[in-house]
């Protein structure tokens, strides 16, 4: 398997997680369904650069020092809205039982 396999298997499965969570979110979705289009989009910015690479004679990836760090950049966001996302604040009673 490729790296460039990988990034997009990478890609696709957590989009999936994300997408599959804000479905089950009942408010501020948008935490997770930022980070899933951007790997969304990825994946498919990756596969078309597969299919471009086998067209040329010498491709040169260098957009990977981009495209990796931006992978990493929305898998951390992703997995920070994911714990986020299950806590709940209760603001009425400040941190005190009643």
């Amino acid at each position: 398997m490729s790296l460039e396999q990988q990034i997009v298997g990478v890609c696709v499965g957590c989009a999936l997680v994300l997408g599959i969570r804000a479905i089950f979110l009942p408010n501020k979705r948008w935490r997770v369904i930022i980070p899933a289009a951007g790997l969304s989009l990825l994946a498919i910015y990756e596969l078309a650069m597969d299919h471009w690479e086998k067209t040329v004679s010498a491709p040169i990836r260098l957009d990977l020092f981009v495209e990796i760090p931006l992978i990493v950049l929305f898998m951390l966001c992703g997995a920070l809205a994911l714990v986020f996302s299950g806590q709940r604040r209760n603001s009425n009673t400040n941190g005190r039982s009643l």
